[in-house]
């Protein structure tokens, strides 16, 4: 019978410190020099630079524009509409002097259908190429003055109109129509440039007031008819970031073209079945949260009495700090719940707790809004999570997002966060643990973005369990690359006096949700649709940290390599550090201690990535433990220690390979060191495990009571408790820690097999054998499991049963000599000798 299972708290992927801001909107980089230079060093008006770089398109059958954007050699790139150049046999373009030439179509140009095309020509002269604007259309920009240039269709004459922006659409039209303008754009004018203070920042396409009114969104929706009648009074573009974002890269690249001006963000998926009755039930007790400074944030509806709201959110969401201050800036807030009304917020409801990021504040309303139910229990890892909340990126409008993710239960989750942050008391509240700045202790693989702050992290029945505020970042503009981080619900119903707040529907149950559900929510999780197109080396980070936490691994890589081909000084680092994180999830521990490698070479020299340094470093010492290398393992680890002496995980890590050193002592120092530093379960538990093994129970037991008294929650301290009752023959008592873990965790495979290994021992056969069968519904790959339940069945005369168990044990597991040596017996005992 193969012994009792004990589970190490180990390190696995470990990301970055984060860093926390507070989103402000951009400031418009917008240039303004009436005179421009092009052609030697003769200067040119604006009209006459507008002029030079537009060209009149010509064929059989169409007359258009087209924009002079590029030049390679003796070959121009000009941007038109695809329009302009549909079911043309042969096209001629006319520069500003009346010079006409062939021209021909750049195939495949486009990785995605829009009204786009790019044209290419050959000349020795020299022709002024159009200065791309370098910033990007947003809300802000309404307002802005522009310039429409092209040439009339029916006399082939150059003009321009003045206008102004009128509307910019966050949901640009099929063909990638997206910026409206007034100004009288008349039929030939298509493919001409759109101009601001010079620079160009889209093409002509629709004009104003058409006969047929075809206008829908690129997702197959329609505006609602109030808003046609808003898009027919203006003219309609496609800006230039459509363009780089959709160009082939090659030729971008060949053309030198400037990559585009991207976001992170993602699309919220469209739902259907379960998934969209969560994340309906979810947007009605959600609400946003507006702030004069132009931040957001989100909250949730907790409470209801008469007609006063009670709404739960994450206090900085309410409270702005600029810098280094630590008082609120005098900033005054509105709250817009799910039917689109805003109320301003009373600052006099406004309730905060010193030292946890949680908030609390109160509306009044007639209207009826739904109440969230509350769920206070410790999540177990692997769980299904959704964070709910209005993302607010760049200068962007505040959009909705239900974004799916994967839940660690707190241990493993504080130590795979990889932060330096810690907090050993949290003021007001019940807790004197361990846990990170702000009451922070929920980590999941949800993406999210600023703005969600304040919403809730909802569990797979769509259940409040905590509140979102922070997401980890790195490098310059702290690029999001790893996990996002919320506070839970327990922190908040131990401060609810205080809060003077009680939450209207609270359960202490466990999520209980059918094998097709939890299908339906990892279907939706793993087909996230994360952009491929172009985009600097930041947003191709950003999107390898997106697809890690998606589990698409091979997906990440591919992103992380795109951001290390353009070699960004600044982050390139970044790039490599999540290469090797997703190479080490794909069990490639040798390419991902080289990518960690090439991770420290292109680090910065700057004081402020120590932290981040050690991170890569003791993810090395993991890697290298994994290829079995515990010298190196070692040695990495200990630059960690000497670059931040002050981290436990560190200390963690390296009590890990000494005990693999059978250094014995020194690993119980280091974890002892972790213990000192942070007194948190986890390192409590890992030491207990460290004197079980050394038969120092006592000591054990003492550690395992510990870290039970510190996280009542913790599954496997109950688990290994059990086993040490269990080895000193106190079986009621570990029948008790068995039964508790269970409980807390229902689907702990482990602690099935402990509870079973303890019937089969009292011959309670029945019972050992639906524990055994448990353990390996839950872990198929429980090679221990099949063993023991062999065992059993063969205690039990069913021969071809055990049989069957012994050779799935030694399947998954061919080392596995007990397995080997009972089937030996087996075939034996049936007289198959030469079996």
């Amino acid at each position: 019978m193969i012994k009792p299972s004990i589970a190490l708290i180990l390190l696995f992927s470990l990301l970055p410190q984060p860093g926390l801001t507070l989103v402000t909107p951009a400031a418009r980089n917008i240039s303004n020099h009436p005179i421009l230079t092009a052609q030697g060093d003769r200067e040119l008006t604006e009209e006459q630079f507008l002029q030079r770089v537009t060209v009149r398109i010509t064929s059989e059958t169409n007359r258009g524009s087209g924009t002079i954007i590029a030049k390679k050699g003796d070959n121009y790139l000009i941007l038109t509409n695809a329009h302009v150049t549909r079911n043309t046999k042969t096209l001629q373009v006319q520069t500003y002097d009346g010079h006409s030439r062939a021209a021909r179509i750049v195939p495949n140009s486009l990785s995605e259908n829009q009204d786009l095309a790019l044209l290419e020509f050959s000349d020795t002269r020299d022709y002024s190429i159009a200065t791309i604007a370098e910033f990007t259309i947003n809300q802000n920009s309404i307002g802005l003055e522009v310039v429409a240039a092209g040439y009339v269709a029916e006399t082939g004459q150059y003009r321009t109109t003045k206008g102004t922006l009128e509307q910019v659409s966050d949901r640009p039209l099929r063909d990638g129509y997206s910026v409206g303008y007034s100004g009288e754009i008349v039929q030939g004018m298509s493919g001409g440039g759109i101009f601001v203070d010079g620079e160009l920042i889209g093409i002509n396409g629709r004009s104003a007031h058409p006969i047929l009114s075809n206008y829908i969104y690129e997702d197959g929706t329609k505006p609602t008819d109030a808003e046609i009648q808003q898009m027919r009074a203006v003219n309609w573009g496609i800006p230039i970031n459509t363009l780089l974002t959709y160009i082939r890269p090659e030729i971008l690249t060949a053309y030198q073209l400037p990559l585009p001006k991207s976001s992170p963000g993602i699309e919220n998926p469209t739902y259907t079945g379960y998934i969209a009755e969560l994340e309906t039930k979810a947007k009605g007790f959600t609400v946003r949260i507006d702030s004069s400074s132009k931040a957001n944030g989100s909250g949730v509806i907790i409470a209801k009495k008469g007609n006063i709201y009670t709404v739960l959110t994450a206090a900085h969401v309410l409270c702005e700090k600029i810098a280094e201050e630590k008082t609120c800036v005098n900033f005054t807030y509105t709250v817009v719940t799910s039917d689109g009304k805003t109320r301003n917020i009373e600052k006099s409801t406004i309730i905060r707790q010193e030292g946890v990021d949680l908030a609390v504040f109160q509306f009044e309303s007639l209207d009826n809004y739904p109440v969230a139910e509350i769920a206070n229990y410790n999540p177990n890892s692997g769980g299904f999570v959704f964070a709910a909340g209005f993302p607010k990126i760049g200068d962007n409008p505040s959009k909705w997002l239900f974004s799916g993710g994967i839940i660690n239960d707190k241990e493993q989750g504080l130590i795979q966060t990889r932060q330096s942050d810690l907090s050993t008391q949290q003021s007001g509240t019940l807790q004197s643990v361990a846990s990170l700045t702000g009451g922070y202790e929920l980590v999941y693989t949800s993406i999210t973005f600023g703005g969600m702050s304040g919403g809730a992290v909802l569990d797979s029945q769509g259940r409040v369990i905590g509140i979102h505020g922070r997401s980890e970042g790195a490098g310059v503009g702290k690029i999001q690359l790893g996990f996002s981080l919320g506070i839970p619900i327990s922190t908040f119903i131990g401060l609810q006096e205080r809060l003077k707040v009680k939450p209207q529907l609270l359960t202490t149950a466990q999520p209980q949700v059918s094998p097709q559900q939890k299908q339906e929510i990892s279907q939706a999780i793993t087909g996230v649709i994360v952009p491929n197109t172009n985009a600097k080396a930041d947003i191709w980070i950003e999107r390898g940290g997106q697809l890690h936490r998606l589990g698409r691994y091979e997906e990440a890589i591919k992103a992380f390599d795109e951001a290390i081909k353009q070699n960004d000084p600044d982050n390139v680092y970044l790039a490599w550090y999540g290469k090797g994180l997703a190479l080490g999830e794909l069990g490639k521990a040798q390419p991902a201690m080289e990518a960690f490698q090439q991770a420290i070479n292109t680090l910065p020299k700057r004081e402020d990535l120590k932290n981040f340094h050690s991170s890569i470093l003791q993810n090395q010492s993991v890697g290298y433990r994994f290829l079995e290398n515990y010298e190196q393992a070692l040695t990495v680890i200990n630059q960690a220690i000497s670059l931040v002496p002050n981290n436990p995980n560190h200390y963690n890590e390296k009590s890990s390979v000494l005990n693999q050193l059978k250094r014995y002592d020194e690993g119980l120092a280091a974890i002892t060191q972790a213990i000192n530093l942070a007194p948190r379960a986890a390192w409590y538990y890992n030491r207990g495990i460290l004197y079980y093994n050394q038969q120092k129970y006592e000591l054990a037991l003492a550690d395992y009571n510990k870290a039970i008294d510190i996280n009542p929650n913790f599954a496997e301290a109950y688990n290994n408790r059990g086993n040490l009752y269990s080895n000193q023959q106190k079986y009621e008592l570990a029948l008790a820690d068995y039964n508790k873990a269970i409980d807390i965790n229902p689907n702990y495979a482990n602690a099935y097999y402990n509870r079973g290994l303890l019937y089969y021992n009292q011959q309670k056969y029945e019972l050992a054998l639906s524990d055994y069968s448990k353990a390996i519904d839950i872990n198929p790959n429980y090679a221990n499991a099949y063993y023991n339940r062999g065992v059993l069945y063969k205690d039990l005369q069913k021969y071809d049963l055990a049989l069957s168990d012994y050779n799935k044990a030694i399947d998954i597991n061919p080392n596995l000599a007990e397995a080997y040596n009972n089937r030996g017996v087996l075939y034996y005992n049936q007289q198959k000798y030469e079996l």
